[in-house]
C-alpha cells in the first residue's frame, strides 16, 4: 500500500471508487474547476489536490481530497484547506488514518474545515485534535412545509408499516387540519419592497463585500467578493439549482440571500435550502423579507419544504420568525482545526461562526 498526490489523471480511478461506495461523484470538468478556476490560485501557487491510497494492483482504494478557501476574519486573510471526497474501501478503513495524517501534514494553511462529516469520520476528527464548530443548534433543522403531503413523508420516510402511503396520507390531513395557520404564516408576512431577483454576481457585489468585511470584521466568513461567488455557484444558477434575491436601495445592494434547489432521492423530498443570507446592517425585516422571498420561490419551483441548517443565532431568530418545525440531524457535520494559536483561541468562540452551507464543500457536489 501507498499514498500519493492526487493528479488530473485520477479521476476515473477515484470515481470508481466514490460508485463502489455507493457515492456519486462531480463530473471531470466540475472537479477540476476546484483548483483551475479557484480564484486564490490564479497566480499558479502550487496546490496538492488531495491523497489516494493505491493497492500494490494500482488500484486506488482510498481518497481524500483537498482544495483552498480564502476566510476574513479582524482584517486579516486567512487561508482554509476544505477536506473533501474523504471515501476509503470498507477493506482498507482500519488504515484509513494514513490519508488524514497526510491531509493535516500541510504547512501552507491557517486551519482546516470539512462541512460534511459523518459519524465515523467525525470520530476520527476529534482523535486528531478536530473541533466541532461551536455554533448552538447546528444539529438542528428548521424547516417551512409547503406541501402537506410532505409532512409525514420528510419525518417519517425511513419507517416501514403496513399500509404506509395511506397512513401517511391521512396524517398529513389530519395535520393539515390542525395546523393550517402555521403552515401558512409566512405568506403574509414578508415584503417584497426593494427586493429582486438577481442572475449573475456583478461589481455591486464587491462593493457590498468590502463593507461586510469591516461591519462584521469579528465574524469568520468565507470571501464573497463576485470572482469567489461565481467560482462557487456558477454551476448551480447556470443550471437553474440555485436563485439569488439582492434588496436594492439607490442601486447597491444592501443585502442578499442564496438559495439551493435539491431532492433527496431516497425519500423523493424536493427542498429548497438556505445557504446565504447577509445584510450590511442588523436588519430584522430586510433579513425576513428575503427569506420570504425565497420560500416563496421555493413554492413555485414546487419544492416540498424550505429548509436552513446552520447559520448563527441571529440569523436562525429570523427563520424562526415564519414558525418553522424542527427536526433534530444525526450530529453536528461541521468541524475544523487550526493550525494557528492565536486563530484557535478566536475560533473557540461560538460568536465568531456563522457557519452556512456556503462554507466548505457541502454544495460543491451538487
Amino acid at each position: 500500500m501507498k499514498v500519493r498526490e492526487v493528479s488530473i489523471q485520477d479521476y476515473n480511478k477515484i470515481k470508481k471508487l466514490f460508485k463502489r461506495n455507493h457515492l456519486k461523484m462531480i463530473n471531470l470538468n466540475k472537479w477540476k474547476n476546484l483548483w483551475n478556476k479557484n480564484p486564490i490560485l490564479l497566480n499558479k501557487k502550487k496546490w496538492i489536490k488531495g491523497w489516494i491510497l493505491e493497492s500494490n494492483k494500482n488500484e486506488v482504494v482510498g481518497h481524500i481530497g483537498n482544495f483552498p478557501m480564502q476566510y476574513f476574519l479582524n482584517k486579516k486573510s486567512y487561508v482554509c484547506s476544505v477536506l473533501n471526497g474523504w471515501v476509503v474501501d470498507k477493506k482498507f478503513r482500519s488504515i484509513s488514518m494514513l490519508l488524514i495524517r497526510k491531509y493535516f501534514s500541510q504547512k501552507n494553511v491557517d486551519f482546516f474545515l470539512g462541512t460534511s462529516f459523518g459519524f465515523t469520520t467525525s470520530k476520527i476528527m476529534q482523535a486528531m485534535n478536530g473541533k466541532a464548530v461551536p455554533t448552538v443548534d447546528l444539529d438542528t433543522s428548521l424547516i417551512i412545509i409547503l406541501k402537506s403531503i410532505s409532512i409525514p413523508k420528510y419525518f417519517f420516510g425511513k419507517v416501514s408499516f403496513p399500509f404506509k402511503s395511506i397512513v401517511l396520507k391521512l396524517l398529513s390531513l389530519i395535520l393539515v387540519f390542525f395546523l393550517k395557520g402555521r403552515f401558512n404564516f409566512w405568506k403574509n408576512n414578508f415584503s417584497n419592497k426593494n427586493i429582486t431577483k438577481c442572475s449573475s454576481f456583478d461589481n455591486r457585489f464587491n462593493i457590498m463585500w468590502k463593507k461586510i468585511k469591516l461591519k462584521k470584521k469579528n465574524k469568520l466568513l468565507f470571501n464573497r467578493d463576485k470572482n469567489w461567488l461565481r467560482w462557487h455557484l456558477d454551476h448551480l444558477l447556470k443550471t437553474n439549482k440555485a436563485w439569488v434575491f439582492v434588496n436594492i436601495k439607490d442601486n447597491k445592494i444592501m443585502g442578499y440571500s442564496i438559495c439551493i434547489e435539491k431532492e433527496n432521492l431516497k425519500n423523493k423530498i424536493k427542498s429548497a435550502l438556505l445557504v446565504d443570507l447577509i445584510t450590511l446592517d442588523e436588519n430584522s425585516n430586510m433579513s425576513r423579507n428575503l427569506i420570504g422571498a425565497n420560500i416563496k420561490e421555493a413554492k413555485k419551483r414546487n419544492c416540498d419544504i424550505f429548509e436552513l441548517r446552520g447559520f448563527d443565532k441571529q440569523n436562525r431568530e429570523y427563520m424562526e420568525f415564519f414558525k418553522p418545525f424542527k427536526k433534530k440531524l444525526s450530529l453536528n457535520s461541521f468541524y475544523y482545526k487550526s493550525r494557528n494559536r492565536k486563530l484557535d483561541k478566536l475560533l473557540n468562540k461560538a460568536s465568531c461562526w456563522n457557519p452556512t452551507y456556503i462554507d466548505g464543500d457541502a454544495i460543491i457536489n451538487l
